[in-house]
């Protein structure tokens, strides 16, 4: 066999391996991850993201036991090749999210992980040593995480909380963390320590006020590194006497009204001030938070006023000291509402209106009736007015009453908004405030929802983060599942619900209004533009919802669907009442691709056989088989009747029109027929010609099918896991999106799809 020969050999069963890690039994998947694993770590395939992916991605199997198993198989593959920065990151991003698994048992799998690769292999500085492979691995995961990795911050946040509670961090690990700071692992240890510091209160403080004095005075500021140390000093406000808090004070408040900082940094000093000013007497606490922050929002107030206020405030507008005073003022105003006047909502608002627009008085009503949005384009640039919806937001979390106004504009811009970046805040805005008003937003939750069919990724992104957030705090009173509502609540109210509307699924899924019967009801352009799941991208959404209802059907509803898609769906084509055009082709597809599903054939047909091994109740298999037999004689006069003159009709149609629906209607009879076999002929004896294709198809069906599983077979027996040299790792590359391997595949019917066009897996109820 030739070289080429070989690695395409070997391309195609990598393939069928990764192909495998989908498959549909929890222990071939597992069997698939350890293989991957193995040829990973012998070097047999590259470590490259896309082949790491496999493993990380699985860690959110849905069977707990694959998630342990892609977890271990990182934890092998990082001990046998510690020190490639490809396998770290995929550890980091496969073991560091299962921290918040809904699982417990994989919550502690995880949390093992990262004790025994991270926490275990902090030394202090007379333990450390560099040639050790355990401790450089432990602190290159902290590097990753300070860099590439930072978006697993709040999982990594989570794993210390826990920890925190097992009391796991001494005073020796946290001083060894504080030594690490001032040596080649500052960025890393500042994370570490930005997490670990509240654990223990004997800690060296000298060295932490030396790098805030450092850091304070630096012109260069590293915006990680620096959040970590004001952190820090958050965690040891309570151990600091009463000069160094004012020392630390004043140096924050000199660098916020500075206004150079990055937001990130303005976020961390906030926050520090806030911990620096708390004590056990409330009204003690109360008063130092509306002296500073009331201060920074005065600031903020007479900046906005110098800049909206006066005709040539806008003339040099300087975008970024803009930006910087609304996100100021909207952090602090969190900390001091009573200090927040009418005046700074009116200024901020001012910034989303236009210029024709005017800013409504003090005291004055907001009209009953908003204009098409209230958020208009005006002359500021777009990041500004992003920024003022952010800020408007967090001033509507302390004033109900302004906050009841200012809703419905939000929600208007929306719908309406053409600013991205405006309407991702806007989604941001909306449900937070469902957690502080969540009676009062209940009613909105429908405006953020549809964001879910947005035409913008980042929007349908946002609002699919934020509401599974509330989903999970129960913030949003869905309490129950859409499913659960479906199948255990209305189900059992209306058993007939889903096969009543079944067809009008169909129509409506594929937008076809030129039924008289079905999808009349009323919608806006704007819904069904949204919610359409029109055409051939969208057919896997449809049939994961065809295969929900069908599955939830009972077999009485099955046999009488068959009959009412051939009298009101396949008759019409007949007898041309809906035309046979692109959109009628769809729908008519559609249909014999529904037809050709096993959820919608009757579960009495798929019964034991008399050939099955005997089991313990013959009478009841015999009472099954004489079942089978008699709903097969039924179902076949049904098919005799009510089908095969409407298929044999528009099948004559379909060639006279060379339609692409011909295929399909083709494969419906090739998977209908395997249950009778041996009647091709006296089923269609009134179309000889039709009989004959299908007889062949049959055969050819059953020849190819043979002849692949022992290609497949015979491929299988002659793989080995050992590396060639006569392969080069280019052969070897290959992308697990594109397989070139050709596994043995059923006629082309939704029926044989494993997986949907987008790759998502099939709805499992």
């Amino acid at each position: 066999m030739s070289p080429d020969a070989t690695a395409i050999e070997y391309q195609e069963t990598l393939a069928l391996f990764k192909l495998r890690v989908s498959d549909p039994k929890t222990n071939v998947r597992k069997c698939a991850l350890e293989t991957i694993m193995s040829l990973l770590k012998h070097g047999v395939i590259t470590c490259s993201p896309e082949n790491l992916a496999i493993l990380s991605e699985r860690c959110r199997d849905p069977a707990v036991s694959v998630k342990k198993k892609a977890m271990q198989c990182l934890m092998d593959l990082l001990t046998a090749l510690p020190d490639s920065a490809e396998v770290q990151e995929a550890w980091l991003r496969g073991v560091v999210p299962a921290v918040m698994d809904s699982e417990s048992s994989v919550q502690e799998k995880a949390l093992e992980c990262l004790n025994e690769k991270i926490v275990t292999h902090i030394k202090s500085h007379g333990s450390y040593r560099h040639d050790d492979a355990s401790q450089r691995v432990a602190w290159d995961l902290l590097r990753l995480m300070c860099d590439k990795c930072q978006d697993l911050g709040r999982y990594f946040s989570k794993a210390f909380s826990v920890w925190s509670r097992q009391e796991k961090f001494s005073a020796s690990l946290v001083n060894s963390l504080i030594w690490h700071t001032e040596h080649e692992q500052t960025a890393a240890a500042w994370l570490l320590l930005a997490k670990v510091a509240g654990c223990c209160t004997k800690l060296n403080l000298g060295t932490i006020l030396e790098a805030w004095d450092r850091t304070v005075r630096s012109p260069v500021i590293n915006v990680a590194t620096t959040c970590h140390i004001l952190t820090v000093l958050g965690h040891i406000a309570a151990s600091l006497n009463d000069d160094t808090k004012s020392r630390i004070i004043d140096d924050l408040m000199a660098w916020l009204k500075g206004f150079s900082l990055p937001l990130e940094v303005i976020s961390a000093s906030v926050d520090a001030l806030f911990s620096l000013g708390q004590s056990d007497n409330i009204k003690d606490t109360m008063s130092f938070l509306n002296q500073f922050c009331g201060e920074l929002v005065s600031v903020c107030e007479e900046y906005l006023s110098t800049v909206l206020l006066n005709e040539r405030g806008a003339e040099n507008l300087n975008e970024d000291l803009l930006v910087k005073h609304l996100y100021t003022l909207g952090v602090s105003s969190l900390h001091c509402p009573a200090k927040v006047q009418k005046r700074v909502f009116l200024l901020v608002q001012s910034i989303l209106t236009t210029s024709e627009q005017p800013v409504v008085g003090e005291g004055a009503e907001l009209p009953a009736s908003q204009p098409l949005s209230q958020f208009k384009p005006s002359s500021m640039p777009t990041v500004v007015r992003a920024h003022a919806v952010i800020t408007l937001g967090k001033l509507c979390l302390q004033h109900e009453e302004l906050m009841a106004r200012y809703i419905p504009a939000f929600a208007r811009e929306l719908e309406v908004g053409t600013e991205l970046a405006v309407r991702s805040n806007v989604v941001v805005v909306l449900c937070d405030l469902c957690v502080r008003y969540p009676n009062t937003l209940s009613r909105y939750i429908n405006n953020i929802s549809a964001c879910l069919r947005d035409s913008e990724p980042l929007i349908r992104e946002q609002s699919l983060i934020m509401l599974t957030n509330l989903l999970q705090e129960e913030f949003v009173k869905w309490k129950v599942s859409v499913e659960y509502c479906l199948v255990d609540l209305l189900l059992k109210k209306n058993p007939l619900m889903f096969s009543q509307h079944f067809i009008e699924c169909i129509f409506h899924f594929n937008a076809y209004e030129k039924h008289k019967k079905y999808n009349r009801f009323p919608q806006t352009e704007s819904e069904k533009s949204r919610f359409s799941l029109k055409g051939q991208m969208n057919q896997g959404k449809r049939f994961r919802i065809y295969r929900f209802l069908l599955k939830h059907f009972t077999d009485e509803q099955r046999f009488n669907i068959t009959t009412r898609i051939s009298q009101d769906v396949l008759v019409y084509f007949v007898d041309s009442e809906l035309p046979l055009d692109s959109e009628g082709a769809e729908l008519l597809a559609d249909v014999f691709d529904v037809l050709s599903l096993k959820e919608i054939k009757l579960t009495a047909m798929s019964g034991p056989s008399p050939s099955d091994d005997a089991p313990e109740d013959e009478m009841a298999v015999a009472k099954a088989v004489l079942q089978k037999k008699l709903v097969s004689q039924v179902q076949k006069k049904n098919f005799v009747e009510n089908v095969i003159p409407m298929v044999i009709a528009l099948k004559n149609m379909l060639e006279e029109k060379r339609s692409p629906v011909l295929k399909h209607l083709m494969a419906y009879l090739q998977v209908t027929m395997q249950d009778y076999r041996s009647e091709v002929k006296e089923l269609f004896a009134a179309d000889e010609q039709l009989a004959a294709e299908v007889e062949y198809n049959l055969k050819m069906f059953e020849k190819q099918k043979e002849q692949e599983q022992q290609e497949l077979e015979q491929r299988l027996s002659s793989f080995t896991l050992s590396p060639r040299s006569k392969v080069t790792p280019l052969h070897l590359q290959l992308q697990a999106s594109e397989p070139h391997l050709s596994l043995p595949r059923d006629p082309q019917t939704p029926q044989n799809l494993q997986t949907h066009s987008d790759g998502e897996p099939l709805l499992e109820c």
